[in-house]
């Protein structure tokens, strides 16, 4: 019944998502027999020139209201389609330095199309100033190399923000994911008055920024981006004069069933010079954040819809209670301040600090099936554990940008306490004999963290001193990282074990202490061209020089006690007792040698060949000290590591951009300390680890391919992506595992051995594609990724090949109408497969389907829903389980610009919450599940306060 209601919900919205877009191919069918063809020519009145991209505008002549708009062409021409016939239209040329032209004109219903010849424009006088028009706004326009939309020119309700203008201009789409692109551009960055807007989060600035206070949007390739084959394209929000400065926030309060609550504040304020942002939350329906920008996106004005951001998360483990908050703080030092920031003007300050209280309870069961030569070990496990943590994190970033360098620099500090307690049950059945173990475990610990980070990186480049006629500077990258860690924990364990073979009982009472410290220090230098300081034209083959320093400090500490038969008091344990000191130094120095070609021509097309050779050396020390004296170790490695890229752009202007690349790379896997010699502990009654100091480095090799295309059309922008990647990892440092069938049932003595080759392959892909019929945009995305290892394990004595293949597959569709209604459909599979030759064969899958929609109509009354059929399999099953998830919100926004908002929800509506897991490792399959949050009703009020522009 509910794989047919599932097949059912699926056809349907394949139904309804394909009526729509068939009634909407009929309206434009139908449109089509009062509309007609416009077309034309541009030129320069003095010199007979094609105007490229000159803006064309046509409105009615009536109202003014605008019809269509757009670019001309390389040649100067311009094609209108689906013009209204019959009626008094006129058309405006605009551009840079030219006074506007202007014509009248009717299509007639007859032939339905007019050729209106050539608009000459003329010069103005002086070419800096700005052509003004006052019957009407240029939609859009060229400056420079940077395409201006004027916002004045669209239309949209007194409560629109940007996101809702961005979908109004032509050849600008916003995917389902949130990407953003322009003529089939991606947009790598999105400004506001040429800065970041609260960190960079594109939605924070989409989602509540009033349309009314934007002046133009930019849209540019960044010209110091440091790949010219592919430069990036960066969009900038230009804010209106008397709109520069302003705050806007939201409080919001929630109360619903089964004592269930949530509370959210946000408030922000900025100016062009400042940014500030105070966020918190206060639940206990798993919702929960690490950074303030998470709580501002959730509290955006136009944050709520059809995703799933600002709900319940049914997949957290448990019962779950939230306390957090934080701020955020950025100043701008830069003296001018200029809508378009300079790229070499940069110079800003940011800050951030959080601070988290988290509690959980959890209830945990899991069944492990272990398969074996000599037959299979079932394990039953049953855990309740409760985590308590504290936690506090801060950062501050500083970014400085000269002409011809730049200077950024970070520091990250972050500490937490935690209390946690877990009882555990353990057992372990061998199906042939019966035998089996009974392991009781009980653990509290209590433990703190410390951690600082940081890094700084200095660049300087190489340029041409006109006065002195030589270059000066270098093309160099220094970067320098740190990474400190302090930490300490006081845990209480007993074990106690019982098994059908009475000799292997034991009960354990045990104590630990331990604490440890970390450092690493990392230094990355670049020097380009190295080949080229001496010579003043160009070298036929660019040399950089490249080397990485990485010196690692570890040392710990670890008390261990036990209680003993008749001494209430914990005695040390001198076998588990430990000091340990490890010293790793990882030196890379290496060349890189460089070749380019390109070929062009002007506003036709561009290709770029790039080829990159790397010889790269790496010295590896590896030194460690001990009190346990087998631990102590000392090993020197040295491997050579090359690399090679070759990579193609062939950029057609106005159609689509390809790239195409080859690499090889190599790399080395070096054994830890814990794989040589480590520490056993037989409290763990099922694990036990051996060393192996007959252990070698593993090698890499890798061979990878990458195409990309975009299409770069105004309309219906299509982009696909390919990547697949094979190679063989040499010595492959794998599993030797023995189970014990008789004494303690599926304890398992396992050791890192190098046994042959391990082969892996991996194909990955991305499709994207948008349809836009004038209000009416639909998006689809298809993500689909696979991999494929084959490698060697010794199980039980015997050496055995094991295959091991996944698959996860992603597609949405999107669909949005103005900013009235969306909807979305997807699936998503993920699943994995092993086979050990000549034993068995395992797999699990899980399927997911998902839809939502929502509508804003009237504009102050809303409603969503998004719903998630699940069903999930693994050979550790007999049979699939199948739970959907349901959720739905209806809610209405009143007082003046829609500030308050009251909401009902309604969430796991059928109470069908599972939290169900499937794994395959090797030759164990397990199936577990744990309690979840299930269905519950909450009534939201919340308040949103905006205002752009403060000071008059």
């Amino acid at each position: 019944m509910k794989i047919k209601l599932k097949l059912l919900f699926a056809t349907l919205a394949a139904i309804l998502t394909f009526n729509a877009a068939l009634a909407q191919t009929a309206a434009q069918k139908k449109d089509t027999i009062n509309v007609g063809e416009v077309t034309g020519l541009v030129r320069d009145s003095l010199h007979n020139y094609v105007m490229q991209a000159a803006t064309l505008a046509i409105y009615k002549v009536q109202d003014k209201e605008l019809v269509s708009y757009q670019l001309t062409n390389n040649y100067g021409k311009y094609q209108f389609k689906l013009v209204p016939v019959g009626i008094p239209l006129r058309i405006i040329a605009t551009y840079i330095g030219y006074q506007s032209s202007m014509a009248e004109f009717t299509i007639s219903p007859k032939t339905k199309a007019v050729e209106l010849k050539t608009i000459n424009m003329e010069r103005v006088e002086h070419s800096l100033n700005e052509v003004v028009i006052t019957a009407a706004a240029a939609p859009m326009q060229m400056r420079g190399d940077t395409l201006e939309f004027n916002a004045s020119a669209f239309k949209l309700d007194t409560n629109a923000v940007i996101e809702d203008l961005l979908r109004k201009l032509p050849g600008v789409t916003i995917w389902g994911d949130g990407a953003i692109t322009v003529n089939g551009k991606t947009i790598s960055r999105l400004l506001v008055d040429g800065k970041e807007f609260f960190g960079g989060d594109n939605r924070i600035a989409l989602q509540n920024i009033q349309k009314n206070a934007v002046q133009k949007v930019q849209v540019y390739q960044n010209k110091q981006d440091p790949d010219p084959i592919s430069p990036k394209t960066e969009m900038n929000i230009v804010l209106k004069k008397s709109k520069k400065d302003g705050f806007f926030g939201k409080f919001g309060l929630g109360g619903g069933t089964q004592d269930h609550y949530a509370g959210d504040a946000m408030m922000t304020y900025f100016s062009p010079k400042t940014q500030v942002a105070v966020a918190g939350a206060y639940n206990n329906v798993n919702k929960t954040a690490y950074y303030v920008n998470t709580l501002m996106n959730f509290n955006s004005f136009k944050g709520e819809g059809i995703n799933n951001d600002y709900h319940t998360d049914f997949t957290q483990p448990g019962s779950n209670t939230f306390k957090g908050g934080g701020f955020t703080v950025s100043q701008d030092f830069t003296k001018d301040s200029d809508t378009r920031q300079s790229y070499y003007k940069t110079n800003n300050l940011r800050g951030e600090y959080f601070l988290r209280d988290a509690a959980n309870s959890t209830l945990r069961q899991s069944m492990s099936t272990i398969q074996l030569s000599t037959g299979n070990i079932v394990q039953q496990s049953d855990n309740n554990s409760t985590n308590n943590e504290v936690s506090q994190r801060g950062n501050v970033t500083y970014n400085k940008r000269f002409l011809h360098g730049s200077l950024m620099g970070s520091v990250n500090y972050s500490s937490g306490n935690t209390t946690s307690a877990s009882n555990t049950t353990n057992t372990s059945i061998n199906v042939n004999n019966g035998n089996q173990s009974l392991n009781l475990q009980q653990s509290n610990s209590t433990s703190s963290t410390r951690h600082l980070s940081g890094d700084v990186t200095f660049s300087t480049e190489r340029y041409w001193d006109n006065a002195k006629q030589k270059q000066r500077s270098l093309n160099t990258n220094i970067n320098y990282r740190f990474d400190i860690n302090d930490a300490d924990r006081d845990s209480k364990n007993i074990t106690d074990l019982k098994a059908t073979d009475i000799t292997q009982n034991k009960y354990i009472n045990r104590r630990y202490l331990n604490d440890n410290t970390s450092a690493s220090h990392t230094i990355t230098t670049t020097v380009n061209g190295i080949n080229g300081l001496l010579q003043r034209r160009s070298p036929f083959i660019i040399i950089d020089f490249k080397n990485m320093l990485e010196i690692k400090d570890y040392k710990e500490n670890n008390n261990v006690s036990d209680i003993l038969a008749g001494n209430p008091d914990y005695t040390p344990n001198a076998g588990l007792t430990n000091i340990t000191h490890l010293k790793t130094i990882n030196e890379r120095p290496g060349l890189q040698f460089i070749k380019s070609f390109n070929k062009g021509l002007d506003n036709r097309y561009s290709k770029n060949w790039d080829l990159r050779l790397t010889a790269e050396n790496q010295f590896f020390m590896q030194r460690n000290s001990a009190l346990q004296l087998f631990q102590n170790i000392n090993r020197n490695y040295s491997y050579f590591i090359p690399s090679a890229t070759f990579r193609y752009s062939n950029y057609q202007y106005g159609a689509n951009s390809q790239t195409y690349s080859l690499g090889y790379n190599t790399s080395v896997n070096f054994p830890e300390i814990s794989q040589l010699a480590p520490l056993n502990d037989n409290a763990n009654v099922y694990s036990l680890q051996i060393g192996n100091l007959r252990l070698k480095p593993s090698y890499d090799h890798k061979v990878s391919f990458n195409y990309d295309y975009y299409g770069l059309t105004t309309k219906n922008p299509f982009r696909w992506q390919l990547s697949a990647s094979a190679g063989v990892i040499k010595n492959n440092m794998s599993d030797s595992s023995n189970y014990d069938n008789t004494g303690v049932v599926g304890r398992y003595v396992r050791s890192t051995i190098n046994l042959g080759d391990r082969k892996y392959f991996s194909l990955s892909g991305s499709v994207d594609k948008a349809l836009n019929l004038k209000d009416h945009q639909f998006s689809f995305n298809a993500r689909p990724v696979t991999n494929y290892y084959r490698y060697l394990l010794n199980l039980n004595g015997q050496t055995r090949e094991t295959k091991t293949q996944t698959l996860n597959v992603s597609t949405t569709l999107n669909y949005t109408y103005k900013s009235i209604w969306s909807a979305s459909f997807g699936e998503s599979f993920e699943g994995n497969k092993t086979e050990q030759l000549g034993l068995n064969k395992s797999s699990y899958y899980k399927w997911t389907t998902n839809a939502g929609f929502a509508f804003a109509f009237p504009r102050s009354v809303f409603f969503n829903t998004r719903v998630n059929f699940n069903n999930t399999k693994s050979s550790g099953q007999t049979d699939n389980v199948y739970f959907t998830i349901w959720n739905a919100d209806v809610g209405y926004r009143f007082l003046k610009g829609n500030d308050a908002e009251i909401k009902f929800s309604v969430l796991d509506i059928l109470h069908q919450n599972k939290a169900v897991y499937n794994s395959v490792f090797n030759n164990v399959i397990t199936s577990s599940s744990n309690n979840v949050l299930q269905q519950y009703f909450m009534l939201t009020l919340a308040y949103y306060p905006r205002k752009f522009g403060l000071k008059k």
